[in-house]
């Protein structure tokens, strides 16, 4: 039930220091640190957290007695008329007004002058002989209105002189130091926070309190003690020996532009990230103010922008207005898809500032990245039965029973929770041994929480030919990336496949020798075909890990399937040679009456296996095979009669027409493009090279190609494209090679990693002639370099979906 909220109509007036604290940022740092100084000596009444609105001052109020030596008020004024109603509460006859900003911007009056007047309130209706202390820096506050006030104004600065004046500001570990001109005398001051905001902060605490004759010492020991409060620039340690800063309280411009001021000191030599959140309440000041933190942005020169929400769109508008590069500024609609980005952008020495408006909800991103980022796991043989850490760990993991769930893979296991007072902070020890029959692998991990669950991993299997487990040396080429995937990922055959004990015979990769080792594991939670599987095998594994098995059915794509499927999608139709089912020889007379040659391929074989070439010529027809062996034939009789000898049997073939794709030497010029999903789960480009067949040759497939070449260079060399030309080539490529492959899926092909055979004709059009599944991959480490110069792109990117669908 929502609290009524009761204002007094006559003023509480007290003899004993009254403090007011208002401004649009820093007035909960500025109430705590005053807090750490008055609490040693006086019993203080103050508001807490957040309840800074009129009910709150009138809970304040009712509970003072006489035993109270001071009271501390944060008076929220982000409505009209909030600031009269405080002060009809507690009249205060001491009040600091920290800056005038942007913050609700919208509720007064959508200017600076107006909110300056809302503000100007606790000036009007403090007591009026009393302490007013303002923001020398701040030349908004200049507008503040202090005609009718009749007390003492003090005055605090950095930049600009002021009564109170700090100088020889240092970051140091943990916070920072700086020097005060204090009763003719310079003294150093210490506090554990960042940013020179907070230097005023503290600057508006030591007047405050030099004013009511609190020594040195005590200010100076009440400023070390000051506790950050939550999410107000708490910076966390990571294990990968980066920083992550939640200032996730609320946001406005000048908030943030100083957060980004911290990230800059603190972020020195490091990968810088910034993550914000919309900034709301600014009103119609809202485009203007997200798009000048872009335009901070690019000026303070971080590594990378990530904006949340609506409004923050206009962060990214602004940053590229002010020249910051386009690739290194993303903007998201969805949360899960910012953190998945910001889980692949994390490297290690980077620093992290996540920021925006509370109703963002931005914490939920902190939350997410330490519950992945903030411990350090080690693994031990001396912990059989329970998971060890020490007390500040466990209260930091949220988890709220005695014991933690552990998943490895599709294992789940109970271990009991352990405290050890011994232990470091952020450390936990996992039992090595988890079964009987399963131990983990001491290798680099992934690792995150939800609730009382610890999900260790990934654990990625892939099944692979009978040769590989043999020689499992031979895979080592897409283990390349390793560093950027970690945890488990081992080889296996469907017989090494134990369904009753759900465990897995195999070999892991293992980093430190950079060779594969034997072992049992769990099932995994994600696996990458790369073999011909039964449908049992596959729904065995889909009932028991979920849909996060891909390239499935794995195989010699179906020309003929495949030819009837994309032709009805008039989009990828007009990219489709004409093609039929070759039934007899009269459907293969007609189609050479209005085309000149066609293809007869065997609907389900790859390689260049049973294609056959005819040609209609002046004196009949002309036949070849893959051998390089040409017939000319005169009747279709003969013809019919050869194609009889060399089709093979029980085999169904296509007709398709030739599209001329030759060079001036009458080599075939076909194109391979590579597709692959990555940890977003979508389709990316991962590449094209173009296969140059020999001289007269029917395919440019291996035994008839005289070399590879980048896509790229064909384009130019064969086609004369410029670049902005080849650009535009490999984007339509991408366009309808995606659109393909996301139509196999709806028809219930589970896909991951493909490449698409198309070429082009002399007019630069493109055709589609097939999807290959099963392209020789690792067979093409064993060639020469020309075909070796594109498996960077595509030997390792599998794995990267693989972990992403298994939820890392």
């Amino acid at each position: 039930m929502k609290q009524k909220e009761v204002i007094k109509v006559n003023p509480l007036i007290l003899e004993i220091p009254t403090i007011a604290i208002t401004g649009s940022s820093g007035k909960t740092t500025t109430r705590e640190m005053i807090a750490a100084i008055l609490v040693q000596k006086w019993k203080l009444m103050k508001n807490t957290g957040n309840k800074n609105l009129p009910i709150h001052t009138q809970q304040i109020a009712e509970n003072v007695d006489a035993t109270t030596d001071a009271i501390l008020l944060e008076l929220g004024m982000g409505k009209q008329g909030a600031g009269e109603k405080h002060c009809s509460i507690i009249q205060p006859n001491i009040s600091v007004i920290t800056n005038i900003g942007t913050a609700h911007y919208g509720n007064l009056g959508n200017s600076i002058e107006s909110t300056a007047q809302y503000k100007s309130a606790l000036i009007k209706h403090m007591k009026p002989d009393g302490v007013l202390l303002i923001n020398n820096d701040d030349q908004n506050s200049k507008l503040l209105d202090t005609t009718s006030f009749k007390g003492l104004i003090m005055t605090v600065g950095v930049n600009t002189s002021g009564d109170y004046r700090a100088s020889k500001i240092e970051y140091v570990p943990n916070g920072m130091t700086f020097k005060v001109s204090l009763d003719n005398r310079i003294e150093k001051f210490f506090i554990p926070t960042f940013g020179s905001h907070n230097i005023l902060n503290a600057l508006f605490a030591i007047a405050i309190c030099h004013h009511l004759k609190f020594t040195i010492d005590e200010i100076r020991r009440g400023l070390e003690q000051y506790e950050t409060p939550v999410k107000r620039l708490n910076v966390y340690e990571l294990r990968n020996e980066s920083l992550l800063i939640d200032d996730t309280v609320n946001a406005n411009p000048q908030s943030v532009k100083a957060a980004i001021d911290v990230v800059g000191e603190l972020g020195k030599g490091k990968k810088k990230l910034v993550v914000l959140g919309s900034m709301l309440e600014l009103g119609e000041y809202s485009m203007a103010g997200h798009k000048e933190i872009g335009q901070y942005l690019a000026k303070h020169k971080v590594d990378a922008i990530f904006t949340y929400g609506t409004a923050a769109k206009w962060i990214r508008e602004g940053a590229l207005e002010a020249g910051f590069p386009a690739q290194k500024v993303q903007h998201f609609r969805d949360r899960n898809l910012l953190h998945t980005e910001l889980k692949h952008q994390i490297q290690s020495d980077s620093i992290i500032l996540v920021k925006g408006s509370s109703l963002m909800n931005m914490n939920k991103t902190v939350k997410y990245l330490q519950d992945r980022y903030l411990y350090k796991l080690n693994f031990s043989e001396n912990y059989k039965h329970c998971i060890a850490m020490n007390p500040q760990t466990y209260n930091q993991t949220g988890v709220q029973s005695s014991q933690i769930t552990l998943n490895f893979g599709k294992l789940s296991k109970n271990f009991m929770i352990k405290i050890d007072e011994n232990l470091e902070y952020g450390e936990i020890i996992i039992p090595k041994q988890i079964t009987n029959n399963i131990t983990i692998p001491t290798l680099p991990y992934d690792y995150y929480f939800i609730g009382d669950q610890l999900f260790i991993g990934p654990v990625i299997g892939m099944m692979v030919y009978p040769r590989y487990m043999r020689e499992p040396g031979l895979q080592l080429h897409r283990f390349m990336n390793y560093q950027q995937i970690k945890g488990l990922i081992f080889l296996f055959r469907p017989e090494t496949v134990d369904k009753r004990k759900k465990t897995i015979n195999g070999y892991y990769y293992d980093p430190k020798t950079h060779s594969f080792l034997e072992g049992t594991f769990p099932y995994p939670s994600s696996i990458f075909n790369r073999i011909p599987i039964r449908q049992v095998t596959y729904e065995h594994f889909k009932t028991n890990i979920g849909d996060t098995i891909f390239n499935y059915p794995y195989g010699n794509t179906n020309k003929l399937d495949f030819w009837l499927t994309m032709s009805r999608q008039p989009f990828v139709r007009q990219y489709l040679p004409r093609t039929t089912e070759y039934r007899n020889m009269d459907q293969l007379l007609i189609l050479l009456k209005s085309h000149p040659a066609v293809y007869l391929k065997p609907a389900t074989m790859a390689g260049g296996n049973g294609i056959l070439h005819v040609k209609k010529n002046e004196v009949g027809y002309s036949l070849s095979d893959i051998q390089g062996n040409r017939t000319e034939i005169r009747t279709k009789e003969a013809l019919e009669k050869s194609l009889k000898s060399l089709l093979i049997r029980r085999k169904k073939y296509i007709i398709q027409v030739e599209i001329p794709s030759f060079n001036q030497e009458q080599q075939k010029i076909d194109f391979r493009v590579y597709f692959q999903k990555d940890y977003s789960n979508k389709w990316k480009f991962s590449g094209v090279e173009t296969k140059v067949g020999q001289r007269d040759s029917i395919i440019s497939n291996s035994k008839n190609r005289e070399r590879v070449i980048p896509g790229e260079q064909a384009l130019k060399e064969f086609y004369h494209l410029d670049e902005k030309q080849i650009k535009q080539k490999i984007d339509e490529m991408t366009s309808v090679c995606t659109k393909v492959l996301r139509l196999m899926e709806k028809t219930g092909a589970r896909l991951g990693d493909a490449a698409v055979d198309m070429v082009m004709d002399h007019n630069k059009k493109l055709w589609i002639l097939e999807v290959q599944l099963n392209y020789a991959a690792e067979i093409k480490a064993a060639r020469g370099e020309d075909e070796q110069r594109i498996l960077p792109h595509i030997l390792s990117t599998p794995f990267e979906y693989a972990k992403s669908l298994a939820g890392f």
